[in-house]
């Protein structure tokens, strides 16, 4: 079993690098960049005009309007697991995802870069703990 420590290492990591992706670089869960909104819905949010916007966001097609969905993002860790949780703003997935903007997938839950550096960080901290022994890993299902 991994100590609780590295899970919260883990946990405080993949908030980070989820934040980076989706919302600074504006990619979706399969690493594309998001689409375009509808020309009414763009140009507001770039002129700045809707209530409680972020203007960090305005002129980027990051799924941010006010924010509350960024911030709502918290890391949680335990003896066998870490990841994120959106526990006020995540019924925000669905309705995104209907618009073609797939922040989480039953089949991909976090982007393919992200996993693969979850799963180096895991690979080493195994290699540390457990030295000369194979441990199988399986992420996802």
């Amino acid at each position: 079993m991994l100590s609780l420590k590295f899970m919260d290492k883990m946990s405080m990591k993949l908030r980070k690098l989820y934040d980076n992706h989706t919302f600074q670089r504006g990619k979706d869960v399969y690493g594309r960049p998001f689409k375009s909104y509808s020309k009414e819905y763009g140009e507001r949010k770039r002129a700045n005009s809707f209530d409680g916007q972020s203007a960090e966001f305005a002129n980027t097609t990051s799924p941010v309007l006010t924010g509350d969905l960024r911030g709502d993002s918290t890391e949680f860790a335990t003896p066998t697991s870490f990841g994120l949780r959106f526990a006020s703003h995540g019924s925000k997935f669905k309705n995104l995802k209907k618009n073609g903007r797939v922040l989480s997938d039953t089949k991909q839950p976090l982007p393919k870069t992200i996993i693969k550096i979850i799963e180096k960080d895991v690979n080493k901290e195994i290699e540390k703990q457990f030295p000369n022994k194979t441990t199988k890993i399986v992420l996802g299902k």
